[in-house]
């Protein structure tokens, strides 16, 4: 008997998303490739950024409330009329990063304050990476428990110093870089700092997000919210044993573009084919 299910497998998909933000500029890409590179690395394009790791998923929804329209020889409505159309992005950022709560949270400027160092030595010996021990020409202004910055060009890290004999300083995690004995070695007297405030603000920022998902297939699907605010839904972070994840809810708009059709002006998809259209 034949079958009488018609199922192609290959339309069935599924997977994690990859959620980016850009400021909103009125720009839009036309193709995958003008938001992130489609070979490895799969860096994004300038203006976009990452919001990382998310958890219970990316969840997208589309409706519309509509009015009935009566007439008096039939009883109900006998047609409707559209009166709005909603559009919405919701998942929870694993990543709790203060770019991430400034986001979701609607907050204010960040405002980095660099730390105070002291008088720098140099390396009488370089290192590798990995390497978890430096020679130094002198550690007199470097603590045991303090931290201490290392830095040569545009190589700069800062580690947590777990104890010094002599002249040489064991740190509590390994270096991330290799250094020369050009390198600048500065023990930290007070940790910089970052802050972002709160507050009542009536300028709620505008944003265009992509997300980018792979098909089973090894190509690449991406849908674009041309412009996004952050919903006035409470959003709650809760300080717990479990792991603190940043809520992040958006509200999509349509644009007032006269070059864009009715039709697509809250958001669109692109998707690569394996085969001629």
């Amino acid at each position: 008997m034949a079958d009488i299910y018609k199922v192609n497998a290959s339309n069935i998909v599924g997977g994690a998303g990859r959620l980016v933000v850009k400021p909103y500029d009125g720009t839009f890409p036309s193709a995958i490739e003008d938001v992130m590179d489609i070979a490895t690395p799969y860096n994004l394009k300038t203006g976009w950024r990452d919001l990382g790791a998310t958890t219970d998923g990316i969840s997208t929804s589309r409706g519309y409330d509509s009015e009935g329209f009566e007439v008096d020889q039939v009883m109900g409505d006998i047609d409707e009329d559209v009166t709005s159309w909603s559009h919405s992005l919701e998942t929870n950022l694993a990543e709790n990063t203060v770019q991430n709560r400034q986001l979701a949270l609607i907050g204010g400027t960040i405002v980095d304050t660099p730390p105070t160092l002291a008088t720098a030595t140099t390396l009488t010996a370089a290192t590798v990476v990995n390497a978890s021990t430096m020679a130094v020409t002198s550690a007199i202004d470097i603590k045991a428990g303090g931290f201490v910055q290392i830095s040569e060009g545009s190589k700069v890290e800062m580690k947590q110093v777990s104890s010094i004999t002599g002249n040489t300083v064991y740190l509590a995690a390994p270096l991330a870089n290799a250094y020369t004995t050009a390198a600048s070695v500065r023990g930290v007297t007070k940790l910089g700092s970052r802050r972002l405030g709160f507050g009542t603000v009536t300028n709620i920022p505008i944003f265009t997000f992509a997300l980018i998902s792979q098909k089973k297939d090894g190509s690449l699907y991406m849908a674009v919210f041309r412009r996004c605010k952050v919903t006035g839904d409470d959003k709650e972070q809760s300080f717990e044993k479990g792991k603190r994840t940043v809520p992040l809810s958006l509200t999509a708009y349509p644009v007032s573009d006269a070059a864009i059709p009715t039709e697509e002006n809250v958001y669109y998809e692109l998707e690569q084919l394996t085969l001629t259209p």
